[in-house]
């Protein structure tokens, strides 16, 4: 699903599912983080304690945008 599609589809939906591709959205970026703030997010989920299946979508947006950050 491309952000064209999730930007349509969140236009035509209640707020729900606007949180949702919201949340896709965010989670796209992870492919156009720079190299130096993937390292720093593959080092944050490894340190993590716990298995990763645990992780909420809400723990892994707020850990991107550290990385983002940090970078």
């Amino acid at each position: 699903m491309n952000a064209l599609s999730l930007n349509t589809a969140v236009a035509n939906d209640d707020a729900a599912t606007h949180d949702l591709f919201s949340a896709a959205r965010q989670l796209q970026r992870i492919h156009t983080l720079p190299m130096a703030a993937l390292w720093q997010l593959v080092t944050a989920l490894e340190r993590r304690p716990g298995a990763l299946e645990a992780l909420t979508v809400g723990q892994l947006l707020a850990m991107v945008r550290d990385a983002e950050v940090a970078a």
